[in-house]
């Protein structure tokens, strides 16, 4: 594969590498070491204006979405246009992860905190609601984000998440159960 390199991006537990490919512009990220033994300089050579226009373009797709997931070539070019609709995905939790929702005020650019539901005689946080408007190419890496909180959790919308949540649920009783 020929692929333009635009920029390395630590996440997690390694180091990716953010590219486009030559043929036909589509942006994609894989793990350096997947790379280790197969890169060859090319004599295909952009200018940095072009490039720093594709890292702008790149950016707008990981600012959108929800972690390293960019989608196809289509999708994103529906999306760096403004024409695929992103989804809200309204999530409640409740303790003791509410109080931990309500101190992370950056992690994503379209998050809205809302409904702050509290014990009257106590003070204490009974529920608070999460808001984020995503592509659909995100809702699995959301997902997983999500089942870090699997108790204190409840999708409220899209009704699509709302099933697979109590899904991964049950699956996870199953295991046990077996």
């Amino acid at each position: 594969m020929e692929v333009y390199s635009i920029q390395l991006i630590y996440h997690d537990i390694a180091w990716y590498l953010l590219y486009e490919y030559c043929d036909n512009g589509h942006f994609a990220i894989g793990r350096v070491n997947r790379f280790a033994n197969h890169c060859q300089l090319l004599d295909t050579v952009r200018g940095i204006a072009i490039q720093q226009e594709k890292l702008k373009q790149a950016y707008r797709l990981l600012e959108n979405g929800w972690g390293l997931k960019l989608g196809d070539v289509e999708e994103q070019n529906l999306e760096l246009a403004g024409e695929l609709p992103l989804t809200p995905i309204k999530v409640r939790f409740y303790p003791p992860v509410a109080t931990f929702i309500l101190e992370g005020d950056r992690r994503h650019p379209s998050q809205k905190i809302s409904n702050v539901v509290k014990d009257k005689s106590t003070g204490e946080i009974l529920s608070v609601d999460y808001t984020v408007t995503l592509p659909r190419r995100s809702f699995d890496e959301f997902l997983l984000w999500l089942h870090r909180y699997m108790d204190a959790a409840q999708i409220i919308t899209p009704s699509e998440l709302a099933q697979k949540h109590p899904q991964t649920a049950q699956r996870l009783i199953q295991r046990y159960l077996n």
